[in-house]
């Protein structure tokens, strides 16, 4: 009984780590009678037999299983071939590596699922400006019985299902870019008094097996959008541009940008070193990008200035209120409002007593694109 113990505990500790070849059936790229290379193409073979398969005392394929001669993996550790089983770069979290027709990859580990169903399915959704992204796990699908290829919208156009692989949260997911634009390969647009919202729908198929034990998926896919966006531009002896966005629990804004320029045509900004006069005429030019055009307009509601960059100081002079020139304080005019995705507001420089800069604040909205919501008009506020 002891002798077997002894021989189990050999078998043992001969796989609890891996060894670089050491055999004889297999020639070393670096022996005198061999004088092997390595080549992507053919892997390792020696120079006076391209036939004969040798093994290398070092790797640099990209691919690195091509290295070593069937049913042999390089080893990064041990800079290597070994009869273990060695993927690199390493797998995922879902993934085990394991010898797939004597080439090491990268396959999912079923028993990373166990036991999950169609209730634990939970696809990955990211909001941006632009697109929205769809993202679901490869190793889960594959799991349930699901195909991630076959993943497209009820819309089967090429153009509207270009879909591709990629890692996050160190898992393999497949996804999906769709535009947020009305009408675009099936989206719906609805919005309330503060978002706006796109719809569409995906399908994902099932694997091609004799005994089908699921049925095909069709889930709905929604975005919101903030319609509100607040942006603010610090000039005075020395005006700046500035960007701001805002974001909300998962959902997503448009980037709205404020510009100063020198001209009437908006075409030649104000610089950090130029200085402005008081009474000179500035140009402040509010644009959103990658918002749908067909269904929106931008509409500033107010613009207004404070001495300090706090834009809830109270000492304030309105430029714009009610989405028109507000003239009580300040010359200022509403050259475009309400009608594309850019405003344009003409003002007349001014200053606080004893202070050097002028901050300016600029609320504004994404308005439908209707009559009856009269984006270009004027609203009377209270207080005025």
């Amino acid at each position: 009984m002891k002798y077997i113990c002894l021989i189990v505990l050999a078998v043992l500790l001969k796989h609890a780590g891996a060894a670089c070849y050491n055999g004889t059936d297999t020639i070393m790229c670096t022996d005198p009678s061999c004088n092997g290379f390595c080549n992507e193409d053919i892997g390792c073979s020696c120079a006076s037999d391209e036939t004969k398969t040798c093994m290398p005392t070092a790797c640099d394929f990209i691919y690195v299983s091509q290295c070593c001669p069937s049913g042999y993996f390089w080893d990064p550790s041990l800079s290597c071939c070994s009869d273990e089983v060695m993927c690199d770069p390493p797998c995922l979290s879902d993934e085990i590596c394991a010898s797939v027709n004597n080439v090491a990859t990268c396959v999912c580990n079923n028993s990373a699922y166990s036991g999950k169903t169609i209730a634990d399915f939970s696809p990955s959704l990211s909001c941006q400006s632009n697109i929205m992204v769809i993202s679901v796990s490869q190793c889960l699908l594959t799991y349930l019985g699901y195909d991630y290829t076959n993943i497209h919208l009820l819309n089967e156009t090429d153009s509207c299902n270009i879909h591709y692989s990629e890692i996050i949260n160190n898992n393999r997911v497949e996804s999906m870019q769709l535009k947020v634009q009305s009408g675009w390969c099936g989206n719906t647009m609805m919005f309330d008094s503060s978002k706006v919202y796109y719809k569409n729908s995906l399908y994902i198929g099932i694997q091609n097996k004799s005994v089908i034990t699921v049925k095909p998926m069709l889930f709905n896919v929604t975005c919101s959008y903030n319609l509100t966006i607040q942006t603010s531009l610090i000039y005075g002896i020395k005006p700046v541009e500035s960007l701001h966005s805002l974001a909300e629990n998962g959902t997503s804004s448009f980037a709205l940008t404020m510009s100063a320029y020198k001209n009437p045509d908006y075409t030649s900004p104000i610089q950090a070193e130029d200085t402005v006069e008081v009474g000179t005429y500035i140009y402040l030019g509010l644009f959103v990008y990658n918002a749908d055009g067909t269904a929106f307009s931008l509409r500033v509601e107010e613009c207004y200035a404070t001495p300090t960059s706090e834009p809830l100081d109270v000492n304030r002079v309105y430029i714009v209120r009610g989405g028109c020139a507000y003239t009580n304080d300040v010359e200022s005019v509403v050259e475009e409002n309400g009608k594309t995705l850019e405003a344009r507001i003409k003002m007349s420089m001014f200053s606080f007593h004893n202070q050097n800069n002028v901050y300016i604040f600029c609320n504004a909205t994404l308005c439908p694109n209707s009559p009856l919501n009269q984006c270009d008009q004027c609203r009377t506020v209270m207080g005025v």
